[in-house]
């Protein structure tokens, strides 16, 4: 007796678009993945974001019910970290607005969506930073 699975949600969404701009350059990215990763209850959002900036690759962000705290540089969708070297500083993570908020503000309901709460802080002087990737 033959059983078929039953139909089970898309839990991919592939080239879409996402809040997250590259961490360095400011620039949207492309090749965007956006994986539903379900939830304990149904007002929970739990999704892993990632994308790909043409100039400094691949970036990753997790986002649980609230915005990211930080925006992770990886070799790939759900790859190992990897190290950026930003004018002779090493990142592996860049730490977002949202992460920056005073306590009080970060306990209120807000849209994990919201893009203003995704920017992340300047490293050095946008148009004249030299970076350097390598995988860890």
């Amino acid at each position: 007796m033959s059983m078929a699975a039953p139909h089970e949600p898309r839990r991919d969404r592939i080239n879409t678009s996402t809040p997250m701009r590259c961490p360095i350059c400011g620039g949207q990215l492309s090749d965007v993945l956006i994986r539903d990763l379900g939830g304990v209850t149904a007002d929970i959002t739990w999704q892993i974001h990632a994308g790909k900036c043409d100039q400094h690759g691949w970036f990753q962000t997790e986002v649980v019910s609230r915005p990211p705290r930080e925006i992770f540089s990886v070799t790939r969708p759900f790859g190992a970290a990897r190290r950026i070297v930003v004018d002779g500083r090493e990142h592996f993570s860049f730490s977002t607005t949202w992460n920056d908020l005073p306590l009080n503000e970060r306990r209120q309901k807000v849209d994990p969506l919201e893009a203003r709460y995704w920017q992340t802080k300047p490293l050095t002087k946008r148009s004249s930073s030299r970076t350097s990737t390598t995988s860890s």
